[in-house]
């Protein structure tokens, strides 16, 4: 079975590492998988980036491209959007690698654009599997919708973009989706249960095949360290408690909350915590202006290999996520594969993952006050702490280990291949 996996980025990102995980998987399955991607990082010869050089120095250019549509709108929120408007002769390369099934995985910033899907879903005879790493697929072009579910029915009058036009873009994008998506027959996999409803009841996606399948983690290597060793190898305090907190631009992008761990670990500081906490926040650099968390805040910036990323998890105490929404989070799973237990948001596909007083605890969606309170209740009880993050590594291993994961995705591989 020759399976080729697309994707953006190979190692990039989560998405990226949730694919990535799943084509080594298969692999040690003895199944013949690659992975065509837009930017290679990892240099692993499985990986083939665009087939000529044009081609990738486009590559690099496509993402500044698809926003220009994005400008009218100077007044919209900052969250994630992709128009995917531009032409870019894929298809071409995929037909010449002649897979048996194909596997798109998060495929914006210009790597594949919404005609390119269509026509390929409608003309190849592979099966095509698309696993959803958030909800792109079936909005206007928003990557979180939040509240708004204008994608049940038609997008349009978008509130991320601030319009107050029924034809805006989200209209436009909601529509080249519509006519690309009709012809088409895609087996669509959902990492989290919550995604996999929203997908149901979206009006692009509703008539697909959708199954749950998480992401993975190869459990036997990624597993925690000695905290103390961590703490030196990262010349982090040994006589602090740490908080951390792991995701791309955590600072800016409204949907990961950081405004309610800076209000809850500055209610910590004011009753105690003070002198006695530090937060490590991974994924930036710090920003232009210092934030004001109450306690001291140490940025890491991006972390280069997941050994570093390990050390990361076994320094902390907690790992708190406030994203108000999710799908299924690499950095909730990763940090459980570590023993370190997880306070988040009670909310989209986080409690697949925590389970609240078991593996972490799950504060009420938006109350800072809540997040204290079981950022606290962790911190000041080693005992308890030490039994989540055990009850939270034995979850990992049970229900998401890297062959599980893949012998259920291969099987779903197989069934499409013989249906035929």
């Amino acid at each position: 079975m020759k399976i080729l996996h697309l994707n953006t980025f190979d190692i990039e990102g989560g998405a990226a590492r949730a694919a990535w995980r799943l084509h080594q998987g298969l692999r040690s399955l003895g199944a013949d998988s690659r992975m065509l991607v837009q930017t290679r990082t990892s240099g692993d010869s499985s990986v083939v980036e665009r087939d000529s050089e044009l081609a990738r120095g486009l590559g690099k250019l496509r993402p500044y491209a698809e926003i220009l549509p994005l400008l009218a709108y100077r007044g919209r929120p900052p969250t994630h959007w992709a128009t995917e408007w531009l032409p870019t002769r894929i298809n071409r390369q995929i037909t010449a690698l002649n897979p048996d099934l194909i596997h798109l995985h998060w495929i914006c910033r210009g790597f594949m654009s919404i005609a390119d899907i269509g026509a390929l879903a409608s003309r190849v005879r592979a099966p095509i599997v698309w696993t959803l790493h958030d909800s792109w697929t079936f909005t206007g072009g928003c990557h979180v919708p939040g509240s708004c579910t204008l994608y049940r029915k038609q997008c349009g009058k978008c509130p991320q973009l601030a319009s107050t036009e029924e034809d805006d873009l989200s209209r436009w994008i909601w529509e080249r989706k519509q006519r690309a998506w009709q012809k088409a027959r895609i087996t669509v996999i959902t990492p989290s249960q919550w995604l996999a409803d929203c997908a149901r009841s979206s009006s692009l996606l509703r008539e697909q095949r959708i199954e749950v399948i998480p992401n993975s983690i190869q459990a036997s290597e990624y597993c925690g360290m000695a905290r103390q060793e961590a703490r030196t190898a990262m010349a982090l305090p040994q006589n602090r408690k740490l908080v951390l907190i792991s995701a791309m631009n955590a600072t800016h992008d409204p949907n990961k909350g950081f405004r309610f761990l800076a209000a809850a670990l500055q209610q910590l500081a004011a009753s105690g915590w003070r002198d006695k906490l530090e937060l490590m926040v991974v994924g930036q650099q710090a920003p232009p202006s210092p934030v004001n968390t109450g306690v001291p805040t140490r940025f890491l910036g991006v972390l280069p290999d997941e050994r570093s990323m390990r050390q990361a998890y076994s320094a902390a105490d907690v790992t708190v996520l406030p994203s108000l929404q999710e799908n299924l989070p690499n950095s909730i799973m990763e940090s459980m594969a570590c023993g370190t237990p997880v306070v988040a948001f009670n909310t989209s596909g986080i409690p697949q993952l925590v389970e609240h007083n078991v593996t972490g605890y799950l504060a009420t969606p938006g109350d800072s006050a809540d997040l204290a309170t079981g950022i606290g209740n962790l911190l000041s009880d080693d005992t308890r702490r030490a039994r989540f993050g055990q009850a939270a590594r034995l979850k990992i291993e049970r229900d998401f280990d890297t062959p599980l994961i893949t012998q259920k995705t291969f099987s779903l591989y197989e069934h499409l291949l013989t249906r035929g």
